[in-house]
């Protein structure tokens, strides 16, 4: 109807032939319907399914026969291109004699009355080659009148040889009968297709068994049966046309309906031939092909409607006239409304704007206002709010058409869900915001919070964040929601029903596996699965969680903790993409939180440097403040005996102080870099306990401390070092001494069980806080700052205790209520003796008679150090020569011929080992007895001088008594 005028213009001027002239139509291309402008998308997308069918000849003309449509199949089939027989007459496709006869007008005239007609003839080719087809044509009917017809056709040439061949065969059933029995009954049994032997009158005289498979009769219900009572009333009498006219020996082909006995129907080509008093009919059944044609017009539709629904698309149109609304293929889905078979009708654009989210009405009313107003296509984005209560993205495009006045008449459209495209957009800006938010992480907990309410409502309607603590307990740092009621009740589930380590799913799991876990949908048969606590399920459900992810919060392979996005009023469903990006999210936050904890133990390291080096200064100041006091009394007074003994008395305190500072020190070293050695032997621990407690004594009685000791009577032997115990008891005693005022109360225990000894140390002082128990025992960490106490100490000696008490297999723990609560040090050692005799007391050690003089070579560089050694050794009666270099002790030494040299290894010139060296290489038959005198005291230190030829290895500073062994050995 829309391009009828141009069509019948051109035949009035007697432009068209009556059979065909396809070339002269080429320039009506545009008019013809079915092609549109390629612009038009449904037009085109129509087309392109059309095109797609090449196994048929599919094409369309008007009610004259004039070609308005030609697919590709159509071009290969009949060998006429699209531009060639756009407006030609469709009659070529016809023989001249079916031409000649009025075939395509009667197949015209039987389609429009009753509503298709069958077409299986010959037809010709643009080469002039003739071919068999099968097909049907339907009138095309748009507002109740036929405007043309479709045309399908398939090439069956090769069945229509088929045919006529058994055509043949049934010409000559009868002498085959004769000749060939065997044969003819394996084609009449094996055969597909139904074989008829009918009289004149239409009653069956033979029937093959493909009758028994295809339609369930047997022989004996057909035999002597008029066929017309197995053929469908409303084909009846084509059929009997069809037998009529084979009676007359004229060529019968026709289509006739079959019923099975099962009451179903089947469609079958029939072919029939007479021979004598017989009829020999054969018949194909092309029930498939039948519903194939009926199915191709549907076809289009059908592809449209799924590549809509998989696009998550919708067509619609809005009359700007009437302002009526037609949601068509997919669009009342997309928009979560029943979907009928046909468009969903909205009386008016207003009713549409009722599914838009009200926060995005004023966008589309605006599109709306310049659709109307302007006429200009559109594209717009919003929200919609389903029935469910469900919010989805929408981006609606839509193409204005104009009337013959060039007026908007109506809008064309599509609309695309592109809620994943949206909330992909908001989870990579969420994202972003959270990287910027960690890359400035300094304060962990401000920043976790921030994080997590980023992330609420945008990626998850929860967010929760826990995080490992140091000694392996799950802390949950922070919880998000817009509703600060409902953070406070998750947090009162958390509190009773904290998460279960064996569950195979949720923040253990995760934590153990270092892998991230999605559940996408959440549903009362998991939580009956997973949660056990019907309180705990009830609570789940009465959130409402449909969706959740867990990821695991690590660095460096190390779990730190996890991080979890659930989903509850906002119905959203998370994907394998949302996990992804939680994962992502997870792996920053882990570095973040690794960064920050070492920033912290950074700050934590520098103060406790910074105290620990101000501490040193202060108890290096102090023995040196008294030492030196001491010297100036000596200088003032040196002939008043009383005040020399007690300055002497004090800078020996003073120096054993200063020595007893640096040995912690390098114990302390050596326990970290383990080259601390145990000489371990069977001892008794009370002995120990006792040396220990003596050896504090005085610092018990100076601050008045009352001191009890309760000690088991059984066997106490262990097989330890005696040495390194008894410092570690004698620093636990001081230490509760120093820190408990004057006056307080001192308790050491010792108890035992079947494994081990537990030596128990307990006071009534300052207490310890709870927060700093766990750091306790790290080197440069103290309850307080130093210069709180004045005998606050280096810091080390509790890391020293826990060192030792570690080499020992051991462990310490200490205790504390509280700041002025005092505090209990408990250390627990494997009894890893076994019980010996008593000791046999030692006898006395044999007095020894003062040394013989000897002659001693002193070398060091330090003047005072040499000096002072050297008027030592005169007063004790021994010859003294002193040198300060390297080279210089050589020589001294090859001079001299000392007993003993006392030789620095710091040395200019050459180092004591260099010195050592040559002197052993020149020193002849006499065998001098070689003292590295040095500060370097480590293990490796004594290895290197004795390499070198020393014979005894001393460390700095070398006290009276040590001189005096030294000088006896």
């Amino acid at each position: 109807e829309r391009f009828g005028t141009p069509l019948q213009m051109k035949r009035s001027h007697g432009t068209k032939p009556a059979a065909c002239r396809p070339t002269e139509t080429r320039t009506m291309r545009k008019a013809m319907p079915g092609h549109a402008a390629p612009s038009d998308p449904l037009a085109l997308h129509y087309r392109q399914v059309l095109d797609s069918a090449r196994d048929f000849a599919i094409l369309a003309t008007d009610r004259d026969g004039f070609v308005t449509t030609w697919n590709a199949g159509a071009q290969a089939l009949l060998g006429w291109s699209e531009e060639e027989m756009l407006g030609a007459s469709a009659d070529c496709i016809f023989t001249e004699e079916d031409r000649a006869a009025g075939a395509p007008q009667a197949e015209r005239t039987t389609a429009l009355r009753q509503g298709y007609a069958a077409d299986e003839r010959w037809h010709m080719r643009r080469n002039g080659e003739t071919f068999w087809a099968s097909g049907q044509l339907t009138p095309l009917i748009s507002n109740g009148a036929v405007t043309g017809f479709v045309k399908v056709l398939r090439d069956r040439t090769e069945q229509k040889r088929a045919d006529e061949k058994l055509r043949r065969l049934n010409d000559t059933l009868e002498s085959l009968v004769a000749q060939r029995t065997r044969e003819r009954d394996r084609l009449w049994r094996n055969t597909p297709d139904l074989l008829l032997v009918i009289a004149p009158d239409g009653v069956l005289h033979a029937a093959n068994p493909a009758w028994a498979g295809v339609l369930g009769y047997s022989e004996d219900e057909l035999l002597g049966q008029p066929f017309s009572r197995f053929v469908h009333p409303d084909d009846a009498a084509a059929c009997a046309q069809g037998i009529a006219a084979a009676a007359r020996a004229l060529p019968a082909r026709f289509e006739a309906r079959l019923r099975h006995k099962d009451g179903s129907e089947r469609v079958f080509a029939w072919s029939a031939a007479a021979e004598e008093d017989r009829i020999y009919a054969t018949g194909r059944d092309v029930t498939l092909e039948k519903r194939q044609a009926e199915q191709l017009q549907q076809v289009s539709a059908a592809r449209l409607r799924l590549a809509l629904e998989a696009g998550g698309m919708g067509a619609w149109e809005w009359d700007l006239a009437s302002d009526e609304v037609l949601l068509l293929h997919g669009a009342a889905m997309l928009h979560g409304l029943p979907a009928n078979d046909g468009p969903l009708r909205l009386p008016s654009m207003n009713t549409y704007l009722e599914c838009v989210h009200p926060e995005d009405r004023p966008a589309v009313q605006a599109a709306i206002a310049r659709v109307r107003s302007e006429g200009r296509n559109h594209r717009v984005e919003y929200r919609i709010l389903r029935p469910d209560g469900s919010v989805r993205w929408i981006e609606a495009r839509g193409t204005v058409h104009d009337d013959e006045n060039g007026k908007p008449q109506r809008v064309s459209g599509v609309s695309v869900d592109i809620t994943r495209r949206k909330r992909t957009e908001q989870d990579l800006h969420f994202l972003a915001r959270a990287s910027v938010e960690l890359s400035g992480l300094v304060d962990l907990q401000s920043t976790l919070d921030r994080l997590a309410y980023l992330s609420v409502p945008e990626f998850a309607d929860w967010c929760a964040i826990d995080v490992l603590g140091e000694s392996g307990q799950l802390e949950r740092v922070t919880v998000a929601h817009v509703d600060p009621e409902r953070v406070q009740a998750a947090r009162e589930i958390q509190r009773r029903f904290p998460p279960d380590p064996q569950q195979p799913l949720g923040l253990w799991s995760v934590i153990r596996s270092m892998q991230p876990q999605l559940v996408p949908e959440v549903n009362d048969a998991l939580l009956d699965q997973t949660i056990s606590d019907p309180d705990y399920r009830a609570l789940l459900q009465q959130i409402g969680l449909c969706s959740f992810i867990c990821v695991p919060l690590a660095a460096h392979g190390q779990a730190l903790g996890a991080m979890t996005f659930a989903c509850s009023e906002s119905g959203r469903r998370f994907t394998q993409a949302d996990l992804e990006l939680a994962a992502d999210l997870g792996r920053r936050t882990g570095i973040a939180i690794e960064n920050a904890r070492l920033y912290r133990a950074l700050q934590q390291s520098d103060y406790g440097k910074d105290i620990f080096l101000a501490t040193l200064a202060h108890e290096l100041r102090n023995p040196l403040a008294a030492i030196a006091t001491s010297l100036s009394i000596l200088r003032l007074a040196p002939d008043d005996r009383r005040r020399v003994e007690n300055s002497a008395a004090v800078m020996e305190r003073q120096v054993h102080q200063l020595r007893h500072l640096v040995d912690d020190l390098l114990d302390v070293s050596r326990i970290g870099t383990g080259k601390i050695a145990l000489r371990k032997e069977d001892a008794d621990l009370v002995t120990i306990i006792t040396n220990a407690v003596e050896a504090v004594r005085p610092q018990i009685e100076a601050a008045r401390h009352k001191l009890s000791i309760a000690l088991p009577g059984g066997s106490t032997r262990i097989h330890a070092d005696p040495v390194r115990l008894a410092q570690v008891f004698a620093n636990l005693i001081g230490n509760a001494a120093k820190y408990t005022n004057d006056g307080g109360q001192i308790d050491v225990g010792l108890d035992a069980t079947d494994e081990e000894f537990i030596v128990s140390v307990r006071d009534n002082g300052i207490g310890i806080e709870p927060e700093l128990i766990q750091n306790l025992f790290h080197i440069f960490r103290q309850g307080s700052h130093p210069l709180e106490r004045s005998d606050g100490g280096l810091g080390i000696g509790l890391s020293l205790v826990d060192g030792l008490v570690r080499l020992h297999g051991g462990r310490v723990a200490a205790y504390s209520a509280g700041p002025g609560q005092g505090s209990e040090f408990t250390v627990h050692l494997p009894r890893g003796g076994t019980p010996t005799a008593e000791p046999v007391p030692a006898e006395p050690a044999p007095q020894h008679e003062p040394a013989p003089p000897r002659r001693v070579l002193v070398v060091d560089d330090n003047i005072d150090g040499a000096n002072t050694v050297a008027e030592l050794l005169r007063l004790m009666g021994h010859e003294v020569e002193v040198e300060h270099d390297g080279l210089g002790a050589v020589s001294a030494a090859l001079r001299l011929r000392p007993d003993v040299v006392l030789l620095d290894i710091g040395l200019p010139g050459i180092d004591g080992y260099e010195a050592a060296r040559r002197i052993r290489s020149e020193e002849g038959p006499t065998h001098m007895k070689l003292v590295a005198l040095t500060g370097w005291g480590q293990d490796q230190d004594k290895e290197r001088a004795f390499g070198a030829g020393f014979d005894l290895h001393c460390v700095k500073p070398v006290g009276l008594e040590q001189l005096q062994k030294l000088m006896e050995s």
